[in-house]
């Protein structure tokens, strides 16, 4: 699906039609091969976070969950859908926090199993429930079940924005609320610039997304299909007390973060050559670890030069008089 515009950067409609037409597949194969990788790399949140001076990664993973609880007014009288929720790192620590009943839907069966297993380790499965489908097409016992909603760095998998909002906007209650974390361009992204269209297009390659949308794109995706626009932010964007969210990838060399660093990913890429010689990991597994690398560093370019975000919070609204 990459192969024929392998050298066409500039990600017109025409380069990205195949893409969006087989996204849900293209995803679905994608996170077949790399879950482990990121649960190995990443932990149970697959997601980036604002950074605070003086963070740890695992509190700044959990300070991000923890807002989306607090912006959507969340507690246990809720019930509340986590689109796209990955092994459901989110959806366990914002059911610890809120006492809310959470719903996550995903394409992904070995994810979704995943799920159900720290679910019923946690002892938090009266409070949970998992949902094996396309967010794009969600169940029809969905519509208009739920008091809220939110997405952490998932929806940017849709073949267009505008088909898994128009989804969430029928699951939701009358007046009820979707925040969501999107991976989009800034302002800064220049699709005339060949560096530019060169890393968003390993941006795109490396994560299985069919096109990455802009802020006003998906802005307008939540508008075109009836939501109203409450607030949104870039949190990607520096103040003096932040750190760089893509220093995570480039790592810090403590005990936990050694891995994410370049010497810490040349070091697991060997490691992974050396036992898929002796076959103790699955063919293909070497490739997929020096494939995750190159991904990693275009993230870290698309941060630098400020063309990419992967935390555009969007806070939405079903209005009250809709159904």
């Amino acid at each position: 699906m990459w192969k024929e515009d392998k050298k066409d950067f500039s990600n017109k409609e025409e380069t990205t039609k195949v893409r969006r037409e087989n996204a849900q597949k293209m995803t679905n194969a994608f996170y077949d091969i790399v879950t482990d990788f990121y649960e190995y790399g990443w932990g149970e949140s697959f997601h980036f976070a604002r950074i605070y001076k003086g963070d740890t990664f695992e509190q700044a993973i959990k300070r991000h969950e923890q807002y989306l609880s607090l912006k959507l007014g969340m507690n246990d009288k809720h019930k509340t859908l986590d689109v796209g929720c990955g092994v459901g790192g989110p959806l366990r620590e914002i059911v610890r926090l809120s006492g809310a009943h959470i719903t996550g839907i995903n394409n992904n069966a070995y994810q979704i199993e995943r799920c159900k297993a720290y679910s019923r380790n946690l002892g938090i499965e009266s409070r949970t429930d998992f949902v094996k489908g396309d967010f794009t097409n969600m169940p029809r016992e969905l519509d208009g079940k739920f008091d809220s909603a939110y997405a952490v760095e998932a929806t940017v998998h849709s073949p267009k924005l505008e088909m898994v909002y128009g989804q969430v906007f029928r699951a939701l209650k009358p007046g009820g609320l979707f925040a969501t974390y999107e991976w989009v361009t800034t302002p800064k992204y220049d699709e005339n610039n060949p560096e530019h269209g060169r890393i968003i297009h390993g941006i795109e390659e490396g994560n299985s997304i069919p096109s990455l949308s802009s802020y006003e794109q998906a802005l307008e995706a939540a508008k075109s299909v009836g939501f109203e626009v409450l607030e949104y932010e870039d949190m990607a964007m520096l103040e003096d007390c932040h750190d760089p969210w893509y220093l995570t990838l480039k790592g810090s060399f403590s005990f936990s973060g050694f891995r994410m660093t370049r010497i810490g990913r040349w070091t697991t890429h060997k490691l992974v050559y050396f036992l898929e010689c002796l076959r103790i990991v699955a063919p293909g597994s070497t490739d997929v670890a020096s494939f995750l690398n190159n991904t990693a560093d275009a993230l870290v370019k698309g941060g630098e030069l400020e063309i990419f975000t992967p935390m555009f919070f969007i806070l939405l609204k079903k209005p009250s008089t809709a159904q």
